[in-house]
């Protein structure tokens, strides 16, 4: 059995009530006497604490007052019980490493044979307390000792009864002595004293105790002499010196580790677990510029750019609260050379698996960073110019993508063609782009004009670039009035960079860049990126220029060949033709409609492949070819497609070409449309009073693959109220269709608008589709009436 196992038993049959309490109230210990004598069960007790023992209210707050200051407190006390007994009281408070505990008993009054037998079995539990325990009386000499201060300091208890501390154990034991004299003078205990050295007058071994001293009273509330409680912690501060130790080497490791980075350009810092700063930091604050008080706990972030700080900041929470291996993040940091990019790198230190502190570096990075960013705007800036055909467009778009990642402001200059005298430059001022939080100029003047001196006028007289030095004198800025002036001091600019942009050997725009803030003046390698800048731009213009001349050509191209359609009996017919959202505007797609000798009305849809000018031409000789055939032989819809396609073939006129070509004609009552598809998309029918639906089937090849092959046709009523949609596939395909729903979307939009005018079901077809290829779209409309 352990030695714990025998204590709780004999506590727990002591024949009298055995409780005790921590300092803030809570039951420790409840024994079975204790709840016959009071009958309260020991669940209740440990529920309610300190408060719950059978006292009425004043008494059991003047009981808890005196224990938790300190003071015993015994006496007979009239207890709330069943049994209506009188009960005798007593109490101690007893020093503990953890906090002072409240050790009670309850008795009745009349059984002090139950009390002589419990203080022989409390005798027991003396001396098998696991701390040393003394008791001294007023004169400080030994009166009792347990086995446990034989265990820690050796020697006998008749070595000590009788005899003083100093008589015992010299020196050492003057010392214990003094602090016990304390006690019984002013009556409080002591916690926690440390004591170190030799006993037995500097023949014992070298120890270390912590000493926790109470002082003892008789009945009267006198005192008597002095209880002591002895802990042995001579391991324990063994270990400490040894962490101690370990502690100063790895201030010596951290010191030469520091050394040797210092060597390079990093500086070297050792964070709190939580990612704050406690200790110094001289070679960070060196770059920085903070005080010691400034740089501690998270003020070192606040040398930080405001729009990286919660970044950083939120980075060193998710590294604590992840428990991460490394801490590594870029920003930019406040330096005496401006704002500098830095990287941080930081690692964990663990003792027993536990971070307790961070070590890492922050090391500039700015050159690379930079470097990194330059090409990022290179690429940004050349995929925005390319994305465009109008000159001035290109350039916007430039300028947009140049700021804030480059540049505070950007202005585009469209310089005059005509030279003035003096050196002077004039034009038109394009865009400007300015970030955010940069106060925008007071001047909106559209014409500019610049002196000899200016660096945009030397811009264009040189052709080649301007880099202002810092400071950047004031009437080199900006032209104009005395606000022109005030608003460059107020966003403090640190530099201004001019490029040229060049279109077949004539400076045609200046570029105009400008750093201002917290943003580094530019430099050499920035004059070599807007060089470049400059040079792609001008690349871009020459081609927009000749991109706006071929347009000019196509839109002329497509004029000619997209007729009005006719007005027709019995039929309302509208036209719509949307070109693609890009490149020349205009390309293969083509619709035609045109009155027959005969009298009925000859559609057609049709698409060249391609988006070009030579698809354009394509589409005008086939509709024209087509309008001659099927207006000279009156033949049916296959027979006119089966012989454009032999022809246009053996002419080489058409290499991939869809159509679908039809003829609207009367028979007796009864309007009737016939068809020919040559793998076109097919029609879309809306009935007066149903839902719209494709007239699938009798879809053939396309032309210009097998021109041999025979056509067939397809034949369709339309009463009065219907609608027929002829239309090219850029009205309804999609990049990525896997389901298959561009035609069932297409039906939806028609169910949608069927209602419609024709000219608005036109417009809302072409406005709401969900295709996405870009293409060209064509639609061509008919809606049935009464003749």
């Amino acid at each position: 059995m352990q030695p714990h196992d025998l204590l709780a038993r004999v506590v727990e049959h002591l024949p009298v009530g055995v409780f005790a309490f921590s300092g803030d109230g809570r039951a420790l210990l409840w024994n079975s006497c204790a709840e016959r004598l009071t009958g309260w069960e020991r669940e209740r007790i440990v529920r309610d604490g300190l408060t719950g023992l059978p006292l009425d209210a004043p008494t059991a707050r003047r009981i808890r007052d005196e224990l938790l200051a300190g003071r015993p407190f015994r006496g007979r006390i009239p207890a709330d019980v069943e049994s209506g007994a009188t009960l005798y009281f007593r109490a101690e408070p007893l020093p503990d490493p953890d906090g002072p505990i409240l050790l009670g008993v309850l008795q009745e009054v009349d059984d002090m044979r139950a009390g002589d037998e419990a203080f022989a079995l409390l005798d027991a539990l003396w001396e098998t307390a696991p701390v040393g325990l003394a008791f001294f009386d007023s004169e400080l000499r030994f009166r009792r000792v347990n086995g446990a201060i034989l265990d820690i300091d050796g020697g006998t208890v008749d070595e000590r009864l009788g005899r003083t501390l100093e008589a015992v154990h010299g020196p050492v034991g003057a010392e214990i002595a003094a602090g016990l004299r304390d006690v019984l003078a002013d009556g409080r205990a002591r916690f926690d004293v440390p004591v170190n050295g030799r006993l037995w007058h500097g023949r014992g071994p070298q120890q270390e105790w912590r000493l926790y001293s109470y002082p003892v009273r008789s009945p009267d509330d006198a005192i008597v002499g002095v209880g002591l409680v002895v802990v042995d912690v001579t391991a324990t501060a063994r270990t400490r010196r040894e962490v101690d130790a370990l502690a100063a080497e790895r201030e010596r490791a951290l010191t030469r580790y520091q050394g040797l980075v210092e060597a390079t350009s990093a500086a070297v810092w050792i964070r709190e677990p939580d990612g704050s700063a406690a200790q110094d930091a001289p070679a960070l604050r060196a770059i920085t510029g903070q005080d010691v008080e400034g740089y501690r706990g998270w003020g070192f972030l606040d040398a930080v750019d405001p729009t990286h700080r919660d970044d950083v900041r939120s980075a060193w929470r998710r590294a604590v609260a992840d428990g991460a291996e490394v801490v590594t993040c870029t920003y930019r940091l406040c330096t005496a050379r401006g704002y500098r990019w830095f990287r941080t790198r930081a690692v964990p230190v663990r003792v027993a698996g536990v971070v307790v502190e961070w070590v890492g570096t922050d090391t500039d990075v700015d050159d690379e960073v930079c470097a990194r960013q330059r090409l990022a705007v290179l690429a940004r800036a050349t995929s925005a110019v390319g994305a465009v055909h109008e000159p001035e467009e290109e350039l916007t778009a430039l300028a947009e993508s140049v700021v804030p990642e480059f540049a505070d402001i950007c202005r585009v200059y469209l310089v005059d063609p005509a030279p003035t005298s003096g050196g002077a430059v004039t034009g038109k001022r394009s865009v400007t782009r300015t970030a955010e939080g940069v106060v925008p100029s007071p001047s909106n003047d559209e014409r500019f004009s610049f002196g000899p001196a200016h660096p945009v006028a030397r811009c264009v007289r040189t052709r080649d670039s301007v880099l202002v030095p810092v400071p950047v004198p004031p009437e080199q800025v900006f032209y104009g009035a005395p606000e022109q002036r005030r608003w460059s001091e107020e966003i403090g600019i640190t530099a201004m960079l001019v490029a040229p942009v060049v279109s077949r050997g004539v400076v045609v725009a200046a570029l105009l860049f400008i750093s201002c803030g917290r943003r580094p003046a530019f430099t050499e390698d920035d004059r070599a990126l807007v060089v470049e800048l400059a040079a792609r731009a001008s690349a871009a213009v020459e081609h927009a220029e000749h991109f706006q001349q071929t347009r000019r050509v196509s839109l002329a191209l497509q004029a000619a060949m997209l007729s009005a359609p006719p007005t027709h009996p019995g039929v309302e017919v509208q036209a719509r033709y949307l070109p693609a959202a890009t490149d020349l505007e205009v390309g293969g797609d083509w619709y035609d409609a045109f009155d027959l000798p005969d009298g009925d009305l000859a559609v057609g849809v049709g698409d060249v492949a391609g988006h070009d000018l030579s698809a354009a031409a394509t589409m005008g000789q086939l509709r024209s070819m087509l309008r001659a055939l099927a207006y000279e032989t009156g033949d049916a819809p296959s027979d006119v497609v089966r012989r454009l396609d032999r022809v246009a073939s053996r002419l080489d006129v058409t290499g991939f070409t869809t159509l679908l070509f039809g003829r609207l004609c009367r028979r007796a009552d009864r309007t009737v449309f016939r068809w020919a598809n040559a793998g076109h998309p097919p029609p879309v029918l809306v009935p007066p009073d149903g839902e719209p639906e494709l007239l699938r089937g009798g879809v053939g090849v396309v032309l210009g693959v097998a021109p041999d092959l025979p056509r067939t046709d397809r034949e369709v009523e339309l009463p009065p109220g219907a609608t027929l949609l002829l239309y090219t596939d850029g009205l309804f395909e999609r990049r990525n269709d896997p389901d298959d729903r561009a035609s069932v979307d297409l039906l939806d939009l028609v169910q949608r608008g069927k209602e419609l005018p024709l000219s608005d079901l036109c417009d809302h077809l072409v406005r709401g589709t969900g295709a996405d290829t870009g293409d060209d779209m064509v639609v061509l409309a008919l809606r049935m009436h009464s003749c």
